[in-house]
């Protein structure tokens, strides 16, 4: 249509009332104006979520749509189906966008038609802190992590030739399998430096869920086997960054261990530890 917006900004929500109205406030800052919000209540059942959207269907350019609970992966797909724009940004519910964000990553994809994907460093905040420097958009590099954040802009017809987000990855690593089944077929992504877009982590973060005992591994395996593959194209490569990337972590624990002010908070819980009771 020719009155379509350029860019789809698609909200999946699922109680997430304490954050939804700084996640759109951050959309409704930015400097680029060519776009469209497409909210999916993903089956929220707390009152503030719903007061919440029930404020934002009511304001232009937004639409909301409601479905039964059924995952971020389909909730994503849903608003993608419903969305006009020729480009797609996911945002979380509980994330939030700088003011610029849009207008730097869609001048990327306008200037060159053979780019599928623009992303930016990732400022941390709330549980964790400090900046996610996101890496590169190949084949190789996604076998061993994830190397950009869900908030990436990228191209409808990317989505389309993937098959979109695979509702299998319930609590975590859809956007990581979106990425790689990308890379498999050709696409190719640049990265921004600048910190564009805020991920926060809460308490009721889907990505502390996915870190319990046993359900990581589940997902890396469900990954592995989608794309096996790749996997065994490149097992070298890919075991190569993992190994780099736990060995990476493990150093950062030695230096904050050996970091003059964690060994004196040692010292001192052992001390009081071994003092006699009054």
């Amino acid at each position: 249509m020719s009155d379509a917006p350029r860019v789809s900004v698609v909200v999946p929500v699922y109680n997430a009332g304490d954050f939804l109205a700084e996640a759109l406030a951050s959309v409704a800052r930015q400097t680029y104006r060519d776009f469209e919000v497409v909210v999916v209540d993903d089956g929220s059942t707390d009152a503030r979520t719903h007061a919440v959207l029930e404020t934002a269907a009511r304001e232009p350019g937004i639409t909301v749509h409601r479905t039964p609970n059924r995952g971020p992966a389909l909730a994503r797909n849903f608003a993608i189906e419903r969305a006009r724009g020729a480009y797609i940004l996911p945002l979380d519910a509980d994330d939030w966008l700088a003011p610029e964000f849009l207008a730097r990553t869609v001048a990327l994809l306008d200037a060159d038609p053979k780019l599928g994907v623009a992303y930016t460093s990732v400022g941390l905040v709330g549980g964790h802190h400090g900046v996610w420097q996101t890496g590169g958009f190949t084949l190789v590099e996604l076998l061993s992590r994830c190397t950009i954040h869900v908030s990436s802009l990228y191209r409808r017809e990317l989505w389309a030739d993937v098959g979109g987000y695979d509702p299998r990855f319930v609590e975590s690593c859809e956007d990581w399998d979106l990425w790689l089944g990308a890379a498999k077929r050709g696409w190719t992504g640049r990265g921004i430096p600048d910190v564009l877009v805020y991920y926060r982590r809460s308490g009721t973060s889907r990505e502390l869920g996915s870190r319990a005992p046993g359900v990581s591994t589940r997902l890396m395996r469900n990954l592995v086997a989608k794309h096996r593959d790749a996997y065994t194209a490149h097992v070298e490569d890919a075991m190569a960054g993992m190994y780099e990337r736990l060995a990476a972590a493990g150093l950062t624990l030695e230096r904050i261990y050996h970091h003059p002010a964690i060994r004196l908070a040692l010292r001192l819980r052992g001390f009081v530890r071994r003092a006699p009771a009054s």
